[in-house]
């Protein structure tokens, strides 16, 4: 049949369909309208002959939409444009045009026309369409507005949780048939260690300082140069990370293994040793028991070694891993690291004063743990303030590598955000950060750019962490949320009242050490 003929039958049946609902048979109208679009989408029509009929199709919703099975308005409102595009989307919705129905839920949301109802439908369009992100920042439009409905949220809620789990099986899927049936480990950038033979790291010449001893480094104006100096022989290549270079030290007297962290690149470039033996000296004043003991600030040959305890392992080993930890070891653990923030932000000197101190880049790789108990410790606390003020352009979000920006706070991106906020609300949405993906096994935001990760971090909010595992608690969901809140005046005021409440919901996973779960857990993951 010839375009124009089937266009021209096309009209016939929409001027029946109109005479339907001009008798009242709003229903029966309908019903022809929903199979009009459905051929019409199948039909070889062009683009401008499709908008004509759609534009027919309009001026039939405003006729029929005394039958639409749309929430009370009022009459000024249905006359209006917004009511309008709103109606529209609705026929669109039940011919299955999904695209241009989110066009006009969008519209009708943008002139205030009942916008919440107007997402939910962008993404149930989103979804039909297998778009899994947009649908979830269209529902997450509607979690995140204030003073909604709890019937309302649990619906909303089911439907992200829907598309999240989705849209991981999809791309599991996608992972395993890209390798003929093997698991594809994903490429985000996280994975910030590896482990390297010594003849590969000539940039370190690491190959020729094994064996070496390594002293205490003294400043030329030390008031006391007579101090007692240690010394170290390096044992061992550890880690080689984008920042840092990690081998394993001997203590000379006692035969101790420490732990050497040698800042390599341009962020160690910026700390003199005058600045890191000034941190290292006030490390060794914290009493947390979650905090890693710093001994010394050691040297060889121009190289400078942060020394420290020996832990077994960091928390991104676990979670490259890719299994999920057990809630009730994850709460453990959580309180454990706001126990070691309270005790860097409220740190008593030598001269029995408080020395506030903010991590500021707590991240994965920034907690260690132990392998036979789940006990673990964070360091490098203070050390990115000292970053900061030596050479803040380098210290700056646009410098740093990649993969450091998923545990950033908004206004670690733009610094009118903190609102004159003391630093540790900072710490608390980094902490967030953390907590959420021990929980879920993904960060709160993922991108592939400086300015897309600004973008998620300033102006969007995460999915809840119930979307990506059900079974996590309200308590703590809500917990998470309120840490990751833009507004920094909108976050917990301290490590202290979440430390309390987590006290509170759940006094037995704080309070016991003695179970199997742990190293149940680490063999699972084949650390063990």
């Amino acid at each position: 049949m010839e375009q124009q003929d089937l266009y021209h039958k096309f009209l016939a049946r929409l001027t029946k369909a109109q005479k339907r609902i001009e008798q009242g048979l709003g229903d029966a109208g309908a019903e022809t309208i929903r199979e009009i679009l459905a051929e019409m989408e199948r039909s070889p029509f062009h683009s401008t002959e499709k908008e004509k009929i759609l534009l027919h199709l309009q001026s039939l919703a405003d006729a029929s939409k005394a039958n639409d099975a749309v929430p009370p308005s009022t009459p000024e409102a249905d006359s209006s444009e917004a009511a309008q595009h709103f109606q529209y989307g609705l026929v669109l919705l039940d011919g299955q045009f999904w695209e241009e129905a989110i066009t006009e839920f969008g519209m009708a949301a943008a002139l205030q026309y009942q916008p919440l109802k107007c997402w939910e439908y962008c993404g149930d369009c989103a979804s039909k369409l297998s778009r899994w992100d947009d649908a979830i920042r269209y529902y997450n439009s509607v979690y995140s507005t204030e003073d909604i409905s709890s019937d309302l949220k649990q619906l909303i809620l089911l439907k992200i949780t829907k598309c999240s789990q989705t849209n991981k099986k999809e791309n599991m899927l996608a992972a395993t048939g890209a390798r003929g049936g093997s698991p594809v480990a994903p490429s985000d950038g996280r994975t910030e260690f590896f482990t390297p033979t010594v003849s590969s790291l000539d940039s370190y010449s690491v190959d020729s300082m094994l064996g070496r001893t390594l002293t205490t480094w003294r400043s030329p104006r030390d008031p006391d140069p007579t101090g007692k100096n240690r010394s170290y022989r390096l044992v061992n290549l550890l880690q080689v990370g984008t920042s840092a270079l990690i081998v394993e030290l001997e203590d000379t007297e006692s035969g101790d293994r420490l732990v050497g962290q040698n800042l390599a690149g341009e962020l160690g470039a910026a700390l003199s040793p005058e600045i890191l033996s000034r941190w290292a000296e006030r490390q060794q004043s914290l009493p947390g028991r979650h905090l890693t003991r710093v001994y010394d600030l050691a040297h060889a040959d121009g190289c400078f070694f942060i020394v420290r305890e020996q832990m077994d392992l960091s928390l991104n080993d676990i979670l490259t891993a890719g299994k999920a930890m057990p809630i009730p070891l994850a709460i453990r653990l959580a309180y454990q690291i706001l126990e070691g923030l309270g005790d860097l932000h409220l740190q008593m000197g030598f001269d029995g004063k408080i020395h506030n101190q903010f991590h500021l880049d707590l991240r994965p790789s920034r907690i260690l743990l132990r392998k036979d108990r789940p006990r673990l410790k964070i360091y490098n606390g203070g050390l990115w303030k000292q970053l900061e003020t030596a050479a803040p352009e380098k210290a700056h979000v646009k410098n740093i590598p990649l993969h450091y920006l998923a545990y950033r706070a908004p206004e670690q991106f733009r610094p009118y955000l903190a609102r004159k906020r003391p630093p540790f609300f900072t710490d608390i949405y980094l902490f967030g950060c953390l907590f959420y993906e021990i929980l879920t096994g993904v960060p709160p935001f993922k991108a592939t750019s400086r300015e897309e990760y600004e973008i998620q971090h300033c102006e969007q909010y995460p999915s809840p962490p119930k979307v990506w595992r059900p079974e996590i608690p309200d308590v703590v969901n809500d917990l998470i949320v309120q840490c990751l809140h833009g507004d920094p005046t909108k976050r917990w005021r301290s490590t202290t009242q979440m430390s309390l409440l987590i006290e509170k919901a759940y006094p037995h996973e704080v309070a016991r050490e003695k179970d199997d779960s742990y190293r149940n857990f680490l063999r699972d993951l084949k650390l063990l």
